[in-house]
């Protein structure tokens, strides 16, 4: 059957109701609509997913996203609207956070404990990235320049990291994480304790590496049970104390009906925040920044993410990289510092940056609270 073209909100309701498949310039026309069970966001664009998150919860719609880099700026708020509602709200299954998400509940559910969730890296690290820089790459793989360089910039890896801590509670173990060059074989001597010859300062990370581990994911898990150490030994998975878990995969577009699926049918969720955040993606000057210039948001050439503890971000003031696009610069920003709250001025038209003034203001109620 071929689509239908709705030039108005009246014309999608008739032509759903009509049984046609629907295009639409505005997306707002199809959510909440009789006939639309599940919304499923695949943007990229931080403020879009957010106003259609929100409408969806309103109209009690399930909300299905790929797009973290909205999820990691006001995740939580949206999680617990969602909630209030008795309405679904989750990021969809196949990409590596949810995959990621998954594997960390297996592996508690079985009484291990995780101590390093983590990624490969799918491309290059290169944090001054620009579209200009990989036009030609990205037209070669058919893909948005300004995509393609939040992957190469780093930016997508911190989002993606950052979302599955506010899941799991797992943080960065510092600023940007480690990301060293590691491959499957090296993982279990790269992603434990400092004190035992690895990288990390604390058990409980997220983290990435730059070899063959993607476009698959691993958790680094120990146990402090002896009967779960012995049963991991005859099962061989090693002598420990530190085992491994790989998935070698992600199949991000091929997974995500599962969400729908889950969503639609049980009412449940995939992955979202479990409360309140406990790490940020915050922006950081690609190149020096002047006064008065005007923020491009992810994937351009004025700034990346990069992933801290929320606790820092908020001590610092740094400015999560969801809400950069459209915010004017009020001073000079030299090029690798990460921006803060009196350097810029955010674009309140948006509806991510209202949302994420009103989980600050929520978060910062609960800790005058406690």
């Amino acid at each position: 059957m071929r689509a239908a073209i709705a030039g108005s909100e009246a014309d999608a309701v008739r032509l759903l109701g009509a049984g046609q498949t629907v295009i639409a310039s505005r997306a707002e026309w199809l959510v909440g609509t009789a006939g639309i069970d599940v919304v499923v966001d695949a943007t990229g664009i931080p403020d879009a997913t957010a106003r259609l998150a929100l409408l969806a919860i309103e109209r009690r719609v399930p909300f299905v996203t790929m797009t973290v880099e909205a999820d990691v700026t006001v995740g939580p708020l949206l999680a617990q609207m969602a909630r209030d509602a008795g309405v679904v709200y989750t990021v969809g299954a196949g990409d590596e956070p949810s995959v990621l998400f998954e594997m960390v509940e297996f592996a508690r559910a079985i009484g291990l404990d995780v101590v390093c969730a983590g990624k490969g890296k799918n491309n290059r690290l290169d944090r001054s990235a620009t579209p200009e820089g990989v036009e030609a790459e990205a037209t070669a793989r058919g893909m948005s320049a300004r995509i393609l360089t939040s992957f190469v910039d780093g930016t997508k890896t911190m989002v993606e990291m950052a979302a599955l801590a506010n899941a799991t509670g797992l943080r960065p173990d510092r600023p940007g994480m480690h990301g060293p060059r590691a491959d499957l074989r090296d993982l279990l001597r790269t992603f434990i304790p400092s004190a035992e010859g690895g990288v990390l300062r604390h058990r409980g990370a997220v983290d990435y590496a730059i070899g063959d581990v993607a476009p698959g994911v691993f958790l680094v898990v120990t146990s402090p049970r002896a009967p779960i150490r012995r049963d991991l030994a005859y099962l061989r998975m090693g002598e420990g104390p530190y085992y491994l878990l790989v998935r070698p995969y992600h199949l991000a577009s091929l997974e995500v009906p599962l969400s729908v699926a889950r969503a639609a049918l049980s009412g449940d969720a995939t992955m979202h925040s479990a409360g309140r955040a406990v790490a940020e993606c915050v922006a950081v000057a690609k190149r020096d920044l002047r006064a008065g210039e005007v923020l491009d948001g992810i994937g351009g050439p004025m700034v990346y993410g990069t992933i801290d503890t929320a606790e820092r971000a908020a001590r610092s003031g740094a400015v999560p990289i969801g809400v950069t696009q459209g915010a004017r610069l009020l001073r000079n920003v030299p090029r690798g510092v990460a921006l803060t709250a009196a350097d810029v001025a955010l674009d309140d038209a948006l509806t991510i940056v209202r949302l994420r003034r009103r989980q600050d203001a929520l978060a910062g109620g609960a800790e005058a609270a406690s």
